[in-house]
């Protein structure tokens, strides 16, 4: 019998045929040699290794990428003290397939027009005035795109809303910063955080999370900048001195070359943006990390972290150790 269980409730032996996010794909070799397929499939609840075996890889094929939607038939197995699913078949499939996609596609737990809204406001506050209505244009004219594009295809999230999500946290942890940071300059440093990472709306899909031509070959850095510029010469302010701050901010926010920095970060507020955008996205990434741990509370190993997350120690309640 087929299984329409969420992933977080699927145990060892169950049958699936269902359809899942593919959110992540790599060819392997099995110890002979053969190319496997090691698939990451998830749904709102969760994400699950799934093997694509040599026999099965050479039958079905492999045409579908991170992002699509696929429907798969196999079985859950437990190796090494996690779940993973066994694929006997599997194919892409159109979103319309799906009778529930909010069930399967995952998206922000916050409320974007909440977001957007307060975003909106904050630039309220930004001084001068011609600075306040740069960022609100540059926000309203990618409204609907902003409020549901993703935040990047896989590291972090890498989902619908996430581009909004990461970029209302990082703004929040700037503010918190300012607070103790007086020499900063406030309204750059908050339109840098809400600007930081706007390329990404050209350089991302929004609905399969793959890169664009544009994306590939200039990257969200660039593009954000040549945005930031573009808008400017619109509206008259190219000769505003805040201007060539922000783009710096843009240009400088991954911090070293090897990164994808054209610069390094050689304003206050440029590397206040660095190293919070760092902080936000390394810590979504560990959160991601530990949806999925073993009984001693380890993740598998995430490239990114170059390890393995460990969910900290769960000590047992005062009540429990008077039992």
């Amino acid at each position: 019998m087929s299984s329409t269980l969420l992933i977080k409730e699927l145990k060892d032996g169950d049958q699936v045929l269902q359809f899942f996010e593919l959110r992540a794909k790599n060819i392997r070799k099995t110890r002979g040699g053969q190319d496997y397929l090691d698939l990451k499939v998830g749904d709102v609840s969760a994400e699950i290794s799934a093997k694509l075996w040599p026999e099965t890889l050479h039958k079905w094929g492999h045409n579908f990428e991170i992002g699509n939607i696929v429907k798969v038939e196999g079985r859950i197995e437990v190796f090494r003290d996690r779940s993973q699913l066994i694929v006997d078949k599997i194919r892409r499939a159109d979103e319309t397939e799906v009778s529930d996609i909010g069930a399967i596609v995952r998206s922000t737990q916050y409320n974007v027009d909440e977001l957007f809204e307060e975003l909106i406001e904050l630039t309220e506050t930004l001084e001068p005035l011609e600075l306040s209505n740069f960022v609100a244009e540059i926000l309203e004219r990618s409204a609907d795109q902003f409020k549901v594009a993703p935040a990047a295809k896989m590291i972090h999230h890498a989902y619908r809303g996430g581009l909004i999500e990461h970029t209302w946290s990082v703004v929040k942890k700037v503010l918190a910063i300012l607070e103790t940071e007086p020499r900063t300059n406030r309204s750059i440093a908050i339109a840098g955080a809400i600007l930081h990472d706007v390329g990404k709306l050209r350089e991302i899909t929004t609905t399969t999370r793959t890169r664009t031509i544009e994306g590939r070959l200039l990257g969200h850095i660039t593009l954000g900048a040549t945005l930031l510029r573009t808008v400017a010469l619109e509206l008259g302010l190219e000769n505003e001195p805040w201007l060539v701050d922000l783009e710096h901010i843009l240009l400088s926010h991954h911090g070293e070359p090897e990164f994808g920095a054209p610069v390094r970060p050689f304003t206050r507020e440029a590397i206040l943006i660095h190293f919070v955008d760092n902080l936000d996205s390394r810590l979504k990434i560990i959160d991601e990390a530990l949806e999925s741990v073993d009984s001693d509370g380890f993740s598998e190993y995430n490239k990114w972290l170059e390890g393995r997350a460990y969910s900290g120690a769960n000590l047992k309640s005062a009540e429990e150790d008077d039992v």
